[in-house]
């Protein structure tokens, strides 16, 4: 399953990224958006998992504040 991760700290990797899911299981894919001219993230991610275990991770961590902002965490 893949999930939506928006409003993120432009300092944000997609390691660190992964980091956040990874409690709740494996991560197959972790990715953040950047622009193609500047590349400058755009402040929103991908992540893909199993769909129990993102289901859970969705529930969890949407709105949690992660690296000073907080995060929108949703379903593609």
């Amino acid at each position: 399953m893949q999930i939506y991760i928006g409003n993120l700290s432009e300092m944000t990797t997609a390691n660190q990224l992964a980091c956040l899911f990874l409690p709740f299981g494996a991560v197959q894919l972790s990715h953040i958006q950047r622009d193609t001219k500047t590349g400058r993230s755009l402040r929103c991610g991908f992540i893909e998992m199993d769909t129990p275990n993102a289901k859970s991770a969705i529930k969890k961590l949407n709105h949690i504040l992660f690296m000073n902002t907080y995060v929108e965490v949703g379903a593609v």
